[in-house]
């Protein structure tokens, strides 16, 4: 496998010189370049396309859950890849809101060498998973495009097809809970079975709003029909329970088109 490579977002100049020492110690691993606020790390995450962010939350002009907001935005509406984040912070209060953001690993500051190691070798994995699933998802489509040429196919906007294990499968959009994002793709939650969907999740919120899914988080969308709660976190923040049982965070951007489908006493 190439060599990792890696962009480090920080803004204490003694943290990123102990992160820089750190890294060049591991093998396989390319350091692209250091970002000392939000603003800065957008910017070079676009030019270099680093796979890893190793990202500091308190940051001037930006934080860093306003970069992994802009990233899903951004590289969302251009097809990029946005990369894996890895929060280095001396606040370990964030870990929950941290992970709810999609980021990969937590880790404390200050940081440890062999706990660094271990974030970037699930990295290093998990990297390797996409690629996998970006491969299969590449071939599925291939062939469900053969497919529709071949035999003519039209869909109707209330169903789609999607590629799984050598078929292609018809899913009603009325059957499905809420989807999820998983890079290029959306994981497509329907009661117990899930399937994965070569679409981003900004262009199925905005293709499907007309029958009933709405954005609520960067990384999720659900069908407005299974809402049957919404509550606030000791944080202050909305989450959403389905009939299903699940709970799904609402983003702070996606808060006032959550509070458009609730009473104003909720």
């Amino acid at each position: 496998m190439p060599p990792l490579t890696l962009l480090i977002s920080d803004d204490e100049p003694l943290a990123v010189s102990r992160l820089i020492e750190l890294v060049q110690r591991m093998d396989n691993v390319t350091l692209l370049g250091e970002a000392s606020d939000g603003q800065e790390t957008l910017e070079l995450i676009k030019e270099l396309n680093p796979n890893v962010v190793l990202l500091d939350i308190e940051m001037p002009i930006l934080d860093g859950f306003d970069v992994i907001e802009n990233l899903s935005t951004s590289l969302g509406q251009t097809n990029g890849n946005i990369p894996l984040v890895i929060f280095i912070t001396a606040y370990p209060q964030f870990a929950v809101r941290a992970f709810e953001t999609g980021a990969l690993d937590f880790i404390p500051k200050p940081v440890r060498y062999t706990r660094l190691v271990a974030a970037i070798d699930r990295a290093r994995s998990a990297y390797a998973d996409r690629e996998a699933r970006q491969r299969l998802a590449l071939l599925g489509t291939t062939l469900d495009q053969l497919r529709r040429e071949r035999f003519q196919v039209v869909d109707d906007d209330h169903y789609l097809w999607v590629p799984r294990q050598g078929e292609v499968i018809r899913v009603d959009c009325d059957n499905i809970d809420w989807v999820k994002a998983e890079g290029e793709y959306v994981r497509l939650y329907c009661d117990q079975t899930s399937y994965l969907y070569r679409q981003m999740i900004g262009d199925f919120a905005a293709k499907n709003a007309a029958i009933g899914f709405l954005r609520v988080h960067r990384s999720a969308a659900v069908n407005v029909a299974r809402i049957i709660a919404v509550s606030r976190n000791k944080n202050g923040g909305r989450r959403l329970r389905l009939s299903t049982g699940e709970e799904i965070p609402v983003g702070r951007k996606y808060a006032k088109d959550v509070t458009a489908i609730i009473s104003p006493e909720t």
